[in-house]
């Protein structure tokens, strides 16, 4: 989102040309692109389509995108859209995931909160997320149409938070945890969501998604981090 008035870069400060981004070039460097599997984006030695271990136990999705690992500064901003009720951090985000999304899927499903977690948090960073990429999705030239819908996944289990769980905790966590509310006539699908660790929630997701009918399944994803998603 360019700035008006003196432009400075809004990590370190410092004073910057004028830009339709927040962070200076230096600080945007500090987000390093790393080779990675584009199946479970995860980093791998050179680039790859899959990953030796996605060609044997793939995750049930089709690609991911990401913008980074969760480390500073990514991680600050993440945080801050997060928990910190940055809402216009999600903008500033998804301007650096866009380029990054060679064919954009038709319908954006932001992964849903619980009621009463959105109820204390207020608001749902993934949907604000999705809401964003659907705006710059659709800015780009000889563009398709893109739309987000916050309505069609619902998540019908009040879970604990992910972080700090185990793998055989998370997917314990999340056991019956999600439904489709409403019919998906789109065949191709992004999931969205701030951040991806095990992928477990992700899978979940994908299994109900595959018994609507949804035949290719992206992740658009600020941070890929962690461990693989079994």
């Amino acid at each position: 989102m360019q700035k008006l008035g003196p432009h400075h870069c809004d990590y370190c400060r410092l004073a910057m040309p004028p830009s339709e981004t927040i962070w200076c070039s230096y600080c945007l460097a500090l987000i390093k692109s790393v080779p990675r599997c584009q199946r479970c984006g995860l980093q791998t030695e050179h680039e790859a389509e899959q990953c030796g271990e996605c060609l044997t136990d793939p995750p049930l999705w089709d690609r991911l995108f990401c913008i980074g690992d969760y480390t500073d500064p990514l991680k600050e901003y993440v945080n801050g859209l997060k928990y910190g009720q940055k809402f216009w951090y999600a903008h500033d985000l998804t301007s650096l995931l866009v380029p990054r999304i060679s064919t954009p899927a038709p319908l954006l499903l932001p992964v849903p909160l619980h009621w009463k977690r959105r109820w204390w948090r207020s608001y749902n960073q993934s949907a604000m997320l999705a809401w964003a990429l659907e705006k710059q999705l659709n800015a780009r030239p000889n563009s398709t149409n893109v739309r987000c819908d916050i309505h069609t996944l619902q998540r019908i289990k009040a879970t604990q938070p992910q972080q700090g769980l185990s793998r055989v905790e998370r997917q314990k966590n999340l056991i019956a945890a999600f439904h489709i509310i409403k019919p998906i006539k789109e065949k191709h699908v992004a999931i969205i969501d701030d951040v991806v660790t095990t992928g477990a929630t992700i899978n979940l997701l994908c299994i109900e998604l595959r018994k609507a009918g949804v035949e290719h399944i992206d992740v658009y994803t600020l941070c890929r981090t962690g461990k693989r998603f079994e």
